[in-house]
């Protein structure tokens, strides 16, 4: 059968789309926040129809992101990887947005990175090619799928975790009896003591290598790991902690380039959370023999939406991890607008947005300006704290002679956007004016 381009594909095949688009159909009211009346449109149309945030026909709460600090954003750290020698491909469970991560695409980055084979589908729809699941894969029906994914265009690159000889297995009993055409490329994890997966000493990582060369429908191309779960500080102990993880991460890699795979175009070793991705551009973006060629892939995932909180603290491009000498800092694209819904005494207000709009596993949301619900001048918001949340409601406390009523609305920056996104289907993307430039579907 053809596609609407007049291309062959097989029956069941989706058409490939335009990158960073999927034809979801008509809006109805699966989304919170966008306009009644574009029930029966699409999110591209909504997207280019040129209403403003607060035009009102947007409801309240609404997630919006801006454009210029997504694109400051994906500019600032593709140069960052550029300059030390690595690839980009950022972790997308942060948004789950294709959209999202076209803006690290359209400034250089080298593809995406995905934690689960539902994200994989969905990027894979979404028309991008070069996908980096960031864990063990063990559902066979997925292997075979990207195993004949890898198959049908030569460009593309997708790569999978294996940290076991019993996962290997695993995927061996998938494809072993399958007829692909291109073996299936892992990395071997690399884990420490109290980490989540990946081997965690040579003995295992020698094991799983033998058992990946044992299967020739797998083929070993590189190594992988994860030096967020070593630290969460920027302290002297924590960056030592990391750079040591970092050494074995290299080490391992020694290991696997000992055994050159001729079916393979380069090795990959790949690192880098959002909060030490400047310790791998120092530890591990160089050093590597050209023959094979070595790709060094940093995953950081945060960096796009960023934050007004924990990133905001401790990323090497804002706040107590960045170099002082830095002029160019990551921006804060993600806000929550909520209602004033009553003011029961002079200092406390209860907002319209909740745990359900929320996040606040690494604190909780901060007012950064009010406004009344037309969208007017912006107001400022000394001494205002958002003191707890319920379901649906945040408690904020606010000086007695706050100008704030009901349905008047307050910006809330947040912390963490990893579990910010989540609460939302749909992101609303403004510009500076507040004019929508679109709006992204996020597929959690």
């Amino acid at each position: 059968m053809t596609d609407n381009t007049g291309t062959t594909r097989s029956p069941g095949t989706p058409a490939r789309p335009e990158p960073g688009f999927i034809d979801d159909g008509a809006i109805g009211w699966r989304f919170k926040g966008l306009p009644p009346e574009a029930a029966h449109g699409t999110l591209a149309e909504l997207g280019s129809s040129g209403r403003r945030v607060f035009d009102g026909e947007f409801g309240f709460p609404l997630l919006v992101l801006r454009d210029s600090a997504l694109r400051h954003n994906a500019e600032l750290m593709a140069l960052f990887a550029a300059e030390r020698g690595m690839s980009l491909a950022p972790h997308l469970k942060t948004s789950a947005s294709p959209q999202v991560a076209d803006y690290a695409l359209r400034a250089g980055a080298w593809g995406v990175t995905v934690a689960n084979p539902f994200q994989a589908r969905v990027f894979m729809a979404a028309g991008h090619d070069r996908i980096l699941l960031a864990n063990q894969l063990v559902d066979r029906a997925f292997a075979v799928e990207a195993a004949h994914w890898l198959g049908e265009e030569p460009e593309r690159r997708f790569f999978c975790y294996v940290d076991s000889p019993a996962g290997v297995a695993v995927l061996a009993d998938a494809l072993t009896s399958q007829d692909t055409t291109t073996p299936l490329p892992v990395l071997v994890e690399v884990g420490h003591e109290g980490g989540r997966g990946g081997c965690r000493d040579t003995a295992a990582l020698a094991a799983t290598v033998d058992a990946v060369r044992a299967t020739p429908a797998l083929a070993l191309a590189g190594v992988s790991g994860y030096e967020g779960s070593v630290s969460h500080s920027r302290g002297g102990e924590g960056l030592r902690a990391v750079r040591d993880y970092l050494g074995w991460l290299r080490a391992a890699m020694d290991i696997v380039l000992a055994h050159r795979d001729p079916r393979l175009p380069e090795y990959v070793v790949s690192a880098g959370g959002s909060l030490y991705f400047d310790l791998v551009g120092e530890e591990i973006a160089t050093g590597w023999p050209a023959d094979p060629p070595v790709r060094v892939i940093a995953r950081p995932g945060a960096y796009l939406t960023h934050d007004q909180g924990l990133y905001h603290a401790l990323s090497p491009l804002d706040g107590s991890g960045s170099d002082p000498a830095e002029v160019a800092r990551l921006a804060p694209a993600i806000e929550v607008w909520a209602p004033v819904l009553t003011r029961p005494t002079p200092d406390q207000v209860i907002l319209g947005a909740g745990r359900r709009e929320l996040n606040y596993d690494e604190g909780l949301p901060l007012p950064i300006e009010a406004r009344d619900h037309r969208g007017g001048s912006p107001r400022p918001t000394p001494g205002w704290q958002v003191t707890a949340l319920n379901d649906q409601h945040a408690f904020l406390t606010v000086p007695p002679d706050a100008d704030l009523g009901p349905s008047d609305l307050v910006r809330l920056g947040i912390s963490h956007p990893c579990t910010a996104h989540d609460r939302w289907l749909t992101a609303v993307i403004a510009a500076d004016d507040d004019t929508v430039v679109s709006v992204a579907r996020c597929y959690f």
